[in-house]
């Protein structure tokens, strides 16, 4: 009989890695105490986060709010080295990866069809210098986007996709 809890760190972490996020938060990373451990403890592991929902799972009220608190502490183990988030995300969490990830180059909310507010993504922008790919077509927003913030946008990132409704009169 094989002693799982005795892998050695760096296999345990090399089989985290080829997991989803979402099945090292709610199953894996409670495996055993060194799993907990390797799961908690290894940023590295973090550095590119993806809390998204697959195209089969069933989403709930529950499952949504369970995934928002999956993606809080995904960002918690990055220990601020998160350079790439993909998944649902609302006001607070997107507040929070914009104050504890500085190394954010990545962002792809996919919340279908979740509302965003402008003053949100402006301050996602100004918190995470080295952002250079959001993607939140996935979104609506409260307000459409002015020119001149289109333009200074367009001059920091490398891409830009936002809701249809962002371009539009509200």
């Amino acid at each position: 009989m094989r002693d799982w809890a005795a892998l050695p760190r760096d296999i345990l972490l090399e089989i985290f890695g080829q997991l989803q996020h979402a099945d090292v938060l709610r199953g894996a990373g409670l495996a055993c105490a060194s799993w907990w451990r390797a799961a908690v403890e290894e940023p590295t592991l973090w550095i590119t986060i993806d809390i998204h929902f697959n195209e089969g799972d069933h989403v709930n009220e529950q499952s949504w709010y369970a995934r928002l608190a999956m993606g809080r502490a995904a960002v918690d183990r990055s220990a601020g080295r998160c350079e790439s988030f993909r998944g649902i995300a609302d006001r607070d969490l997107l507040a929070y990866i914009a104050a504890r990830a500085p190394s954010l180059r990545s962002l792809h909310v996919t919340s279908y069809g979740g509302r965003l507010l402008m003053s949100t993504l402006i301050g996602l922008l100004e918190h995470c210098p080295h952002l250079e790919v959001l993607d939140a077509a996935d979104c609506y927003t409260d307000q459409s986007l002015e020119f001149d913030m289109l333009c200074r946008w367009h001059r920091k990132l490398k891409v830009l996709y936002l809701p249809v409704n962002a371009f539009t009169e509200h």
